[in-house]
Parts: structure tokens; sequence; C-alpha cells
């Protein structure tokens, strides 16, 4: 992660407007978000202007969901990439991502997210132009879930929640 520090070190100090910081595959784990929170959100980091933030297939997890939160509460990106990761525990992206309401396009694909999280991305649901929770864990209770959410969204363009083991109760909610 000492290429994460160097990298951290020079957002921190940047004082442009970047449209986009990816680090699709670049596998930096819990820790390196934890290093990542601390350069864009410390105290010595100057306001952050990234549109798009793709963190697609870093081996993230549940433990990082708080960082993560913190991250869009900070950055207040309009493109979310968590692809691929293994994140659960989505209450904290979930609160960040309503309380900004700048984060429009959210991909969170193949991440063994289960119907215990389908509340947060129901919630997500209310601020969010496209989401995509494709190749998860969320089944018929989940799906069902997420339907509750869509009755409550004005905005809501794109919706993929395929690979889910959605049965017919499911489909039908």
């Amino acid at each position: 992660p000492h290429q994460l520090v160097s990298l951290g070190f020079f957002l921190s100090r940047s004082q442009r407007k970047w449209e986009e910081l990816n680090l699709q595959d670049c596998h930096i784990g819990d820790d390196g978000v934890n290093i990542l929170h601390q350069c864009l959100c410390g105290d010595k980091a100057n306001k952050k202007e990234i549109t798009k933030l793709d963190l697609c297939n870093n081996n993230l997890t549940g433990a990082s969901s708080h960082l993560i939160g913190d991250i869009i509460s900070h950055l207040q990106p309009h493109a979310l990439v968590l692809d691929d990761n293994k994140i659960t525990n989505l209450k904290n992206i979930s609160t960040a991502v309503t309380a900004t309401c700048t984060v429009k396009v959210l991909h969170m694909n193949n991440n063994n997210i289960t119907s215990h999280d389908a509340i947060a991305i129901s919630d997500m649901l209310t601020c969010s132009d496209e989401l995509n929770t494709s190749y998860n864990k969320l089944g018929d209770h989940g799906a069902e879930l997420i339907s509750k959410g869509i009755t409550n969204t004005k905005t809501l363009r794109a919706l993929s929640i395929s690979g889910n083991k959605v049965g017919s109760s499911g489909t039908t909610a």
C-alpha cells in the first residue's frame, strides 16, 4: 500500500478538481480504504470534488463500509462503483448516500449482499438515478423490500437486480 500512501499524499495536497478517481483492480483492501479515508477526509486534506469514485475489485469487506460512508459524505461523488468486493452491512453507505443525495449512479454488483441489506438499498433508491446490485444474494425477501423503495422514488431510471435468485414471489412484489 505504499503506492496508495503516495497517491493519497498527492491527492490530499492537490487543489485540482478531479473528474474521476479510478482505483479499480488495485486490491487495496480494507487497510487501503483506511489510508484513502485519511488522505481524502483527514484534517490536512483539502476539500475534494471527485465526481466518480471507482473502488471495483479491491477486496473490500463490510469492515470498511463506515469509512466508505465517510468518504461519500466528504467527496459527495455523483457516481460510486463498488463492484466485485465483499461489502455487506450497507447502513453507513446508505446513510451517506441519502444524506448527501449526490450519488446518482451506484454500482454494487457481486458483493454477497443479502436481504439483510435490502432496506439500506431501498433507502438509497430515494436519491439514485441508477442502481445496480446484480449478482448478490438478495432473494425473494430482498426483492420485496427493494420494491417498497421503488414506490418512494421519483428519480430512478435504471435498476438491476439480476442474478439474485429472485423467484416468483420476489418478482410479483
